[in-house]
């Protein structure tokens, strides 16, 4: 008999032994044990109570662990499960006798090779079973079992495997979903992380040109902030600014306008080295800070050649396109006033473009003195558009032929209150940094058609007036809109456009405007002709009225032939368009003859009048003073 068989039948017999009795009897009355004629109990009744003990001790251990035993006969194939065994295994109770293949059909077929193995080292080896397989149910249930087994020897030499098995499928498939689980949880802070990572970069790097923003400038700037004493270096600023980049934008659309912009920030890189942090901190600027021991000469020879390789031509759809950079370039010695450094090379970003960009300006301490003064002066320049501080003064333009008042220029000049008349040259370039020069040209207009009827409401009818606009002015989205508020009649009001506008016919936005101004009924004058762009298929295309040639060409035209030339060579070239010429900086009457004989339409000057305020132009106009000078 096996091991199995021998402790089930006991346990069977015991078990019908106390079924006999109430459960509650056996807790609480035990039966009395037969005892000797000492008093004691036989030995064999004690060996019996003792295996009792043990086989309950044992059956509730079995019944409270799930675990099945089986035993294992590899010479004959014999199986023997106990009912545990069959239970796990899906298998009824009373079915007939199983061996090893009925147990070996019920392996996950992956897992067959694996737990024979250990079977035969098991018998061969000695070696204790431990492992853990898959089984299929008849009812076609999934389950994972552990085994645990021992190999014995029994009387007659046959080696058998005595073991156990038990279900852990819950305790693997937990196993399993809490592994499962953490490696969710270990992927989504990948991704948690990497998500991250992409958007502090996204927050610190400009999406167009890749390049880090401003808000990087600014982590850069606290920890160079954060340096010790021994670990700064000297550093240099380079500020940046694209001369044109404007025009891009408003001629080409934006698309085109990205794309060079990416052009140029290649180029920065390229141009830029290790000691180098190069940022765009705005649509045309960029910075490039440098800290080295020769931070300074660093900067200055990147500085210029960035101004050499962005005035070349960069080509962009086909076309190709000349900015232009103005570089301004401050220098600290192993200081953290990082703050003011950008500030000074900001300072000197202005100068540079104040005096013609393309070009590099180094900070020094007059630089922030010039600075603050023309600082002061913008924020007097906004009062002064509050207050309305701003007049047209008047000179009068003459008829060459006979020196009657032909018309009149409109000239910008600022009534402060402490300084008195300023001339236009002293804050018109500071407006239009500031963005206010169109805000001025709007008001001298809108003032000088005001004292047109005036003037005639006074006894005298001027001919023309002519009102100086900006490029800025004519590029205003609003600005034809603005004009068809205005009353005027045709012929009476003339625009002179200063000859450095480019007339280049590509400038889409400029064309359209000047097409409406000239529909308007409004004349069309270039202003400061021979000093500028204009050329004569612009000349051809534009159409203007009147030329005016600036007073450069008409101040040696006394002294000088050659001068008389050109100015005869415009004048027929003017006469060949049927476009008329106004003559400037008139101021001899020697002038005036020969500019009459040159041809010349229209002469403007001090030898004739000075400009005047408007309460001054009637009587000026009336009394006729030039004829008598």
């Amino acid at each position: 008999m096996s091991y199995i068989e021998s402790f089930t039948s006991l346990r069977t017999r015991f078990s019908s032994i106390t079924s006999l009795f109430p459960r509650s009897s056996l807790a609480s009355s035990p039966v009395s044990p037969t005892l000797g004629s000492d008093g004691s109990q036989p030995e064999k009744d004690q060996h019996e109570d003792r295996l009792l003990l043990v086989s309950r001790r044992l059956e509730l251990a079995l019944e409270a662990s799930g675990v099945g035993v089986w035993e294992y006969h590899p010479t004959t194939g014999r199986l023997i499960w106990d009912d545990r065994m069959r239970d796990i295994f899906g298998i009824a109770s009373q079915s007939m006798p199983l061996d090893y293949s009925d147990f070996r059909r019920r392996v996950h077929p992956d897992d067959i090779a694996e737990v024979e193995q250990a079977l035969t080292d098991a018998i061969e080896a000695r070696r204790k079973l431990v492992g853990q397989f898959r089984i299929t149910t008849p009812t076609g249930e999934r389950r994972i079992l552990r085994a645990y087994g021992v190999t014995h020897s029994m009387p007659g030499g046959e080696r058998v495997i005595i073991g156990a098995n038990w279900d852990v499928t819950k305790d693997v498939l937990l196993h399993e979903e809490l592994r499962e689980a953490e490696e969710r949880a270990r992927q989504q802070n990948q991704e948690l992380e990497a998500a991250q990572t992409k958007l502090e970069h996204q927050a610190l790097h400009d999406p167009l040109t890749g390049l880090p923003n401003r808000r990087y400038v600014d982590r850069f700037i606290e920890r160079l902030k954060a340096a010790t004493p021994s670990e700064r270096k000297p550093i240099a600023c380079i500020h940046i600014d694209l001369d044109r980049f404007k025009e891009v934008n408003d001629t080409a659309g934006h698309n085109v306008g990205d794309a060079v912009l990416r052009s140029i920030s290649q180029a920065l890189v390229a141009l830029s080295n290790s000691a180098c942090f190069l940022a765009r901190i705005g649509g045309d600027e960029f910075v490039i800070f440098i800290q080295a021991s020769n931070a300074g000469e660093l900067a200055s020879e990147i500085g210029s050649e960035i101004v050499k390789q962005l005035a070349k031509p960069i080509s962009v759809d086909g076309r190709e396109w000349r900015l232009g950079a103005s570089v301004g370039i401050a220098v600290q010695d192993n200081s953290c006033e990082i703050s003011q450094l950008i500030a000074d090379a900001d300072i000197a970003l202005y100068e540079a473009k104040k005096q013609g960009k393309g070009r590099v300006r180094l900070y020094t301490p007059t630089l922030r003195s010039e600075f603050v003064t023309s600082r002061q002066l913008a924020d007097e320049i906004l009062i002064a558009l509050e207050e309305d501080q701003f007049v047209p003064y008047f000179q009068p333009q003459f008829d060459a032929r006979t020196l009657e008042i032909a018309g009149t220029e409109a000239l910008v000049r600022w009534k402060h209150p402490v300084r008195g008349l300023i001339s236009p040259a002293a804050f018109l370039p500071v407006a239009e940094k500031i963005g206010k020069l169109c805000a001025i040209d709007e008001l001298i207009l809108i003032k000088s058609l005001a004292a047109l009827k005036s003037f005639e409401a006074q006894g005298f009818r001027l001919p023309r007036i002519s009102v100086n606009v900006s490029a800025q002015r004519l590029r205003e989205e609003s600005f034809i809109a603005k004009l068809s508020s205005l009353h005027f009649s045709p012929g009476t009001l003339s625009f002179e456009l200063l000859e450095s506008i480019s007339f280049d016919g590509e400038d889409q936005t400029l064309i359209t405007a000047i097409e409406n101004i000239r529909k308007m009924g409004i004349d069309i004058e270039i202003d400061d002709f021979g000093t500028g762009h204009a050329s004569i298929v612009s000349l051809i295309e534009l159409a203007p009225h009147r030329l005016k040639i600036d007073r450069k060409l008409v101040k040696p035209l006394a002294n000088s032939s050659s001068q008389r030339k050109l100015i005869s060579s415009i004048v027929d070239i003017a006469r060949s368009m049927d476009i008329e010429v106004v003559a400037e900086g008139v101021e001899t009457f020697e002038q005036i003859e020969i500019l009459r004989a040159l041809g010349c339409t229209t002469l403007q000057g001090f030898r004739l009048s000075k400009p005047m305020p408007e309460a001054e132009v009637v009587e000026f106009a009336l009394a006729r003073p030039w004829m008598h000078l």
